[in-house]
């Protein structure tokens, strides 16, 4: 019997950390590798082959990041790919059927807006068609600043007040 794949998609250095670790250590469980993917979207005005390292460079640190956190949190050698496609859930998916994919796991980034309810997400699309089970990781809300509360008796201990003069 094969041994169950896991494929990590990353997307950026901020995120590929914890992905990482999350796929690795799936894999661990599992006895088996991961595969590391990063897809450059490349726009439609551009021919799809691009060759340019504007474009390549973010992908590269990406993959170098998780080959390297991989091999120092779990002494594991992880496999990476990195692609150019027009849309990136398509190409996510169509890997994942190519290779026989597990289990699948992707990052889901909450400050989406507008765009995402009208043109759809990676995630969403990857979720609906990938032909294996998606883990998504969401990282947990960034916490806001709350503002100090001082009681009005303290804040008016450390104010001093002018007693008004007798005329």
């Amino acid at each position: 019997m094969e041994k169950p794949k896991v494929m990590v998609a990353l997307r950026d250095t901020e995120t590929a950390g914890s992905l990482t670790k999350l796929a690795c250590q799936m894999a661990s469980l599992a006895g088996t590798n991961v595969i590391a993917l990063h897809v450059i979207e490349v726009p439609p005005g551009l021919p799809i082959d691009v060759m340019d390292p504007i474009f390549e460079r973010p992908g590269q640190q990406v993959l170098s990041l998780a080959r390297q956190i991989a091999s120092n949190n779990f002494s594991m050698h992880i496999s990476t790919k990195l692609l150019k496609a027009r849309n990136a859930g398509e190409a996510i998916v169509g890997e994942a059927e190519e290779d026989k994919i597990d289990l699948l796991v992707i990052g889901y980034h909450q400050n989406h807006g507008l765009a995402e309810t009208l043109l759809g997400s990676t995630v969403q699309h990857v979720t609906h068609h990938a032909p294996c089970r998606v883990l998504v990781q969401v990282p947990p809300p960034k916490s806001k600043a709350k503002p100090a509360v001082v009681s009005e008796e303290k804040a008016e201990e450390g104010v001093e007040t002018k007693k008004p003069e007798a005329a």
